[in-house]
């Protein structure tokens, strides 16, 4: 029996094994993933795989042909000092793998408990593995059932109720230092799902003027009036930093769009009144090096744990119950991927005894010889009949161990039945 629940594999690092800086090295953008996956299948690493990458984590969901070369493939990346990775990385197989994706679909392993980024990130994982023809007999149903169960932890538990969100929490440490927002002004760069949430906290806690800067000068544009803010020219960051008491970066950018001289500038130009960044992007937007500039304070993804945990008690019974959904829904789809698989068996085993009873009427042709078309016919349909039925029992025994996880007992009610 080929037990595919047990042979899926879930493999990656996420903000709870690896820091920011690990993290931001294998940050992969559509393409890459794209070429990842077609690098896997091509070189029959596995049958079927999904990459989820995204700020907080980097993982690969996959049907394997060679657990060692999943290894070798991990094998090649670095961290910042060109250290190997797998300390940082965990592996979860069958049950586990499926009750880890149902819990990062439902934001129960996310920085911020609840935050709604997740799913949409998800979805688009999984709209890249379908293009990448990636996804199979196992992944496809479980990316299916992944998407339907994190919707329902939403819609069934006050897992979402709270204002959560990596950008929220930004927004929260900002109310920290600042006291309040009253007067100040905010540029976000940026104006994905995760910029506008941060707009809209933002200006419900207060904020003066919000400067929106994206590279598609439109989006700015469009964002700002949406939220009676101020577009900013991409290539006028420079510019406007000065005005800015707030910096709040969010783009998709491989590389430091935030730099220490145009930080020192915007400093100097502000008679050096304090400039708070807070940096949302893996990889990092703003240079590290600006947390050494005076009057300059810089966060990271990883800084708003602290915010996180504030508010992560008062959602802890929300988080149980959702749990409890995916406890039970891991469960209930390794026992359909078993199904399957049976299902599969079952099918060889009808096959193997109709051949049988073929070769068996072939070989006493000639005791049917004086059998006209219809007492032929009759015969046929007779031996069919008492095949079926001795072949109940063993069918029914076979499904019954393995709806009961009795997987040694399946192997041996099949021994019989299988191909010499």
């Amino acid at each position: 029996m080929a037990a595919e629940g047990d042979r899926l594999l879930a493999v990656g690092l996420s903000h709870h094994t690896a820091p920011v800086e690990v993290r931001e090295r294998l940050a992969m953008d559509e393409d890459t993933v794209k070429s990842m996956l077609g690098r896997l299948q091509r070189d029959e690493v596995v049958e079927e795989a999904l990459m989820l990458s995204t700020c907080n984590r980097v993982e690969l969901y996959a049907v394997p042909r060679s657990v060692d070369g999943l290894r070798e493939f991990y094998g090649s990346f670095r961290g910042p000092a060109g250290e190997r990775i797998d300390d940082m990385l965990y592996w979860y197989r069958g049950r586990e793998a499926v009750r880890h994706l149902f819990r990062v679909a439902s934001s129960l392993d996310s920085l911020v408990l609840g935050e709604p980024q997740i799913l949409g990130q998800v979805k688009e994982a999984v709209r890249v593995a379908g293009e990448s023809s990636s996804l199979g007999r196992v992944l496809h149903p479980l990316t299916q059932r992944t998407l339907s169960i994190a919707k329902r932890v939403r819609n069934q538990t006050d897992i979402g109720k709270s204002r959560v969100g990596i950008g929220n929490a930004g927004v929260d440490l900002a109310l920290q230092i600042f006291g309040g927002l009253e007067g100040k002004r905010c540029m976000l760069i940026g104006v994905g799902e995760m910029g506008r949430q941060v707009a809209v906290a933002l200006l419900s806690a207060g904020l003066e003027e919000l400067l929106v800067a994206n590279r598609t000068f439109e989006r700015s544009v469009q964002l700002a009036s949406e939220f009676g803010g101020t577009p900013v020219p991409y290539e006028r960051l420079q510019d406007y930093l000065p005005r800015a008491d707030i910096v709040l970066a969010a783009t998709g950018a491989t590389k430091p769009i935030v730099t220490v001289p145009m930080v020192r500038t915007a400093l100097r130009h502000r008679r050096y009144r304090t400039i708070f960044l807070v940096d949302l992007s893996v990889p990092r937007n703003v240079d590290p090096g600006v947390d050494e500039l005076e009057d300059a304070y810089l966060f990271n993804i990883d800084d708003l744990s602290r915010v996180v945990e504030e508010g992560r008690e008062a959602r802890a019974q929300a988080a149980a119950d959702a749990m409890q959904i995916v406890e039970a829904e891991a469960d209930r789809f390794i026992a359909s991927l078993r199904q399957i698989d049976i299902n599969d068996d079952l099918r060889q085993m009808a096959a193997t005894a109709e051949a049988l009873r073929q070769a068996e009427v072939v070989r006493s042709r000639k005791l049917v010889a004086g059998l006209d078309d219809a007492q032929l016919a009759s015969l046929d349909a007779m031996t069919k009949a008492l095949v079926k039925k001795l072949l109940h029992r063993s069918m029914t025994a076979v499904r019954t161990a393995a709806k009961e996880g009795d997987v040694d007992k399946v192997q041996i009610l099949l021994e019989p039945w299988k191909e010499p």
